[in-house]
């Protein structure tokens, strides 16, 4: 009877966890000048969104238990009810406002998962924008945000931007899987080429963004061909992008040289390795080999123009950087500055993330581990939420 008791318990915990349907909470507080709705799951769950004149459509990619297949909020000014419903074995929540609306911001948090918009009336005649999905911001800030919503349904209004300049809600992210096709880029000792690495990652961090935050994301490359540096930038800058994220594997002539390092642009470099790094990764800039003075005007102008931009580029890759050294543990080499020519003209923050160096042979294994690779995508990630964060909270 013991080993059929011990044989029944075992089997009931190695049943996955997906086969268990996702166990969902929706809850909705007014606050003035917004309402905000809460949909909180017991795990992470992928969602899209779709926004309709009265009605706020949300897609998961599984079935959910909300417990009842409507939600009504009575007491709500814009809110009237949510309405559940399965189809082709995904559940579908469409949320019924009492009036025109509009998202005023829509982020992620995690622990426990929750996908939280802030709604608002609209005057019909307006015309209507598309949902904005931005990120979390820091998590203790928010989670004790939350608490104090449950308890007072009441939130201080946000500080005024004051002097900054005001920018559009992130909307598009590039990301740039360095190198690809001819261009190997660096090659470890067990033959691991950069080029295939960085496009893993750069797949993964695509699919983490659009799935968690229902961003756009443009790929450079999405395959194993060649792009140069001016078609890379000309990418982000043509589809608009509000950031841009260039994803690189490192290599030093020290092998004993380790860990993550993010770059920012700047024609002076932090120190003779970034310097280096920089000569290195601009090799593969169009018509180097012949360099004259319209060129070096060239970057000088570029860098004008990024500089419009140094201070958000900076706090990109100080976030990027914090989350690499604390999710990979990997020793921290820092946020550096380097006259990277794929930086300068980009229209937006950008940053260079060399993620590990194929030269030291423990990273070298590492970066052939799929579960190391997810690591730094998840980092990269959060990173990035954090950042559109205080984009959030200082430009808007």
């Amino acid at each position: 009877m013991r080993n059929k008791l011990a044989l029944l318990a075992l089997s009931v915990i190695l049943i996955p966890l997906s086969l268990f349907s996702l166990s969902l909470n929706i809850r909705a507080f007014d606050h003035p000048g917004y309402t905000r709705i809460v949909f909180e799951g017991d795990r992470g769950f992928e969602f899209h969104v779709g926004k309709f004149k009265t009605e706020l459509e949300i897609q998961l990619k599984e079935k959910a238990e909300p417990g009842t297949a409507v939600t009504t909020f009575s007491r709500s000014s814009l809110v009237e009810k949510v309405v559940h419903r399965v189809q082709n074995n995904r559940s579908v929540f469409k949320v019924h406002l009492k009036s025109s609306f509009k998202v005023n911001r829509n982020f992620v948090l995690e622990r426990p998962f929750r996908v939280v918009f802030d709604l608002v009336k609209s005057e019909e005649k307006e015309a209507e924008p598309e949902p904005v999905i931005a990120p979390p911001k820091q998590q203790e800030q928010e989670t004790a945000r939350e608490e104090r919503e449950k308890q007072t349904d009441t939130e201080d209004k946000p500080e005024e931007p004051g002097v900054f300049k005001r920018r559009a809600a992130i909307e598009t992210i590039c990301i740039d899987p360095g190198h690809g096709g001819t261009d190997l880029g660096a090659v470890g000792s067990l033959k691991v080429a950069e080029k295939d690495i960085t496009l893993k990652v750069g797949k993964k961090l695509k699919q983490l963004i659009m799935s968690r935050m229902g961003l756009h994301v443009v790929m450079t490359r999405d395959n194993d061909n060649e792009v140069s540096l001016n078609s890379r930038v000309s990418i982000a800058n043509n589809n608009k992008a509000q950031m841009f994220v260039s994803i690189h594997v490192n290599s030093s002539y020290r092998k004993s040289a380790r860990g993550s390092e993010t770059y920012y642009v700047s024609l002076k470099a932090t120190d003779q390795d970034a310097f280096q790094l920089s000569e290195k990764e601009n090799k593969a800039f169009e018509g180097l080999n012949d360099v004259g003075e319209d060129d070096e005007l060239k970057m000088i102008l570029w860098d004008m123009a990024q500089n419009e931009y140094i201070k958000e580029s900076s706090k990109l890759a100080e976030f990027i950087q914090e989350e690499l050294n604390v999710l990979l543990s990997t020793r921290n080499r820092g946020v550096k500055q380097a006259p990277f020519r794929v930086l300068m003209r980009a229209a937006m923050p950008a940053v260079l993330v060399e993620i590990a160096f194929l030269s030291n042979p423990h990273e070298q294994n590492k970066l052939q581990e799929d579960s190391f690779l997810d690591n730094v995508a998840r980092a990269v990630y959060i990173g990035i939420s954090r950042y559109i964060a205080y984009h959030n909270s200082v430009f808007r």
